[in-house]
């Protein structure tokens, strides 16, 4: 009998470990220690470091084996359809192209890189699992999970009870502070990262459910984290989602909401930005001409385009310290604030390329998906083209400085890219047992 029981209890672990739902568990899991490792080996004003950043160091490659590792335990019960090798063709191609420059550019010691293993294989190993109801119940309960976490970490921070991992003062409504950075490695992140768990809590209290006090949690968590961050463009953007998702309940006619729900996401969302732009150099208002710098860092990309071409200069060759400026913020950035420049000095125009077709790809299944009131995929897909025009959320492998490797990346903001494939996986086999 015992033994019996013990190979039921070995079976149900095993069960387990191989579901979709576990990879997310298991990232929650390592997000929590990495960053909590990492505030804690930082030395901040007031704060003296309780641990060494080696032993961060160590837990960040310990993280990326154990979940590059976890991959190949989930279940692949399931064959491609065509459909499913056209997804993950565009998922896996800016990977595979930056693969492809680092070998040409003799970039072999990035390419040694787990997180890029993990990347690259990641949309495989969830899209040939089959989820089921148990599956979506822990996805809630990782939503819930990070952003409760993500707010208490935030408020610890904004208190100064714990340090922020990145020194980026802001004046807000309650005065000066450094901005929280909660689970994550700086401000911005964080704040699109409660706007994509605000979304999913705002989504799931749309149906009826008997779990009503997880998906308020999560609301309520993600907005306190979304106020604390003192982003504005985020800020913005999670205004006009929540109105959006909940425009949805309230328009009956399909039609409208075709065309006005992604009119909003995409004009006053996506579009946001490039509007200030515009309005700044009409009214000599320099932080919104300049997005606090960010068009400085295009447009060194636009004037040394020629440098970036056919390939791409590789990984570790790209945004060397001083490449765009002598001084100051920009000399020692190692992106452009933007995934789609990047993605060009990476690995050039077919770089460029194949980011630009992962996007009109999601946007194009996203509206069909709309088409059947799943708002979901749009909403997520529009938040990570946004973060992706003004920043670098798929932030995963850039080599940094020698005490904040490349692999570290891997818990920037990569456990909200799976939850991406997750929600457009999950939309498309809904949509197709609908036909």
């Amino acid at each position: 009998m015992a033994r019996r029981n013990q190979v039921k209890n070995f079976e149900r672990v095993y069960s387990f470990i191989a579901s979709p739902s576990s990879l997310l568990a298991h990232f929650l899991t390592w997000q929590v220690i990495v960053i909590s490792i990492y505030l804690a080996s930082r030395e901040r004003e007031k704060f003296e470091p309780l641990l060494t950043n080696g032993l961060y160091l160590g837990v960040v490659a310990i993280a990326t084996l154990a979940l590059t590792v976890h991959l190949f335990f989930l279940r692949t019960d399931k064959k491609f359809d065509k459909q499913d090798k056209i997804y993950l063709t565009v998922f896996s191609a800016p990977i595979a192209v930056l693969y492809l420059s680092m070998f040409i550019n003799h970039d072999f010691r990035s390419m040694q890189s787990l997180t890029l293993l993990f990347i690259l294989f990641l949309p495989i190993a969830i899209w040939k699992t089959i989820f089921s109801k148990k599956d979506e119940d822990i996805f809630l309960k990782v939503i819930f999970s990070f952003a409760v976490l993500n707010s208490i970490f935030s408020i610890l921070q904004v208190l100064s009870i714990i340090p922020v991992a990145q020194i980026n003062s802001r004046e807000l409504i309650i005065g000066a502070i450094d901005r929280p950075t909660g689970l994550l490695f700086n401000a911005f992140a964080m704040s699109y990262a409660a706007i994509i768990s605000l979304s999913i809590g705002l989504v799931l209290m749309m149906r009826k459910s008997r779990q009503r006090i997880y998906e308020m949690s999560i609301v309520v968590s993600s907005i306190i984290s979304l106020v604390l961050s003192g982003t504005r463009t985020s800020i913005w953007l999670g205004l006009l989602i929540a109105v959006s998702i909940i425009s949805i309940k309230k328009i009956k006619n399909l039609n409208y909401m075709k065309i006005y729900i992604p009119l909003i996401l995409i004009v006053l969302g996506v579009g946001a930005p490039f509007l200030l732009l515009a309005l700044g150099n009409v009214t000599g208002n320099i932080e919104w001409a300049t997005l606090n710098g960010r068009t400085q860092m295009w447009s060194c990309v636009a004037e040394k385009a020629n440098n970036f071409m056919p390939i791409g200069v590789g990984l570790d060759d790209a945004f060397p310290p001083k490449f765009c400026a002598e001084s100051g913020w920009f000399s020692n950035l190692r992106h452009p604030e933007n995934m789609f420049l990047l993605a060009f000095v990476e690995s050039g125009p077919i770089g460029f390329v194949a980011y630009l077709v992962l996007f009109i790809f999601t946007v194009i299944k996203s509206f069909a998906a709309l088409n059947k009131r799943v708002i979901l995929p749009l909403v997520i897909t529009m938040i990570f083209l946004l973060s992706n025009l003004i920043y670098v959320s798929l932030f995963h492998y850039l080599p940094f400085l020698p005490d904040r490797p490349a692999d570290r990346g891997l818990f920037n903001f990569y456990i909200f890219y799976l939850i991406w494939i997750w929600v457009m996986k999950e939309s498309k086999d809904k949509l197709e047992k609908k036909v």
